[in-house]
């Protein structure tokens, strides 16, 4: 029994010293780390050019002479059973240009079977369709040119 006693005596005394030591009222003190500013032991290297190459969003259009002729490739066009559609667009993307007609010419039957140059091409689809579609090469577009007059926009 004394031997109980005192196990219980321990055992309360280490659980009061316990529950004191982490209940104390002494606030700990943190500290931080301090690293020295880095600096360099020599001047920074010179710097002889900060000029870099900038590209243009766009292609740089050649430089043409106005006398050089425009050379344009021969095509074999068979378009049976087509549309003008179809026609205008398939001359237009086999030269890498863009297209623009109105919509109520995009129904109209042709029918080619003929080899030549996009401006030949381009002359018998107007044919056919008895519209007026022109090249503009400067802005690279496949266009009709309207016989009717517009008014001029603000």
């Amino acid at each position: 029994m004394p031997r109980l006693n005192l196990f219980i005596a321990i055992s309360l005394l280490a659980s009061v010293s316990l529950f004191t030591a982490s209940c104390s009222s002494t606030k700990e003190i943190k500290t931080v780390r301090y690293y020295e500013p880095a600096y360099r032991s020599a001047p920074n290297e010179t710097v002889y050019s900060r000029v870099m190459w900038a590209h243009p969003p766009h292609p740089i259009k050649p430089r043409i002479k106005s006398n050089a002729p425009l050379l344009l490739p021969n095509f074999k066009f068979e378009l049976p059973d087509s549309t003008f559609e179809e026609a205008v667009e398939s001359l237009a993307q086999a030269l890498g240009y863009r297209w623009d007609y109105p919509s109520r010419l995009a129904k109209k039957k042709i029918k080619i079977n003929m080899e030549g140059n996009a401006v030949e091409v381009l002359a018998e689809i107007n044919n056919q369709a008895k519209t007026k579609l022109i090249l503009d090469h400067s802005s690279r577009m496949l266009r009709l040119v309207s016989n009717e007059p517009t008014l001029p926009t603000r």
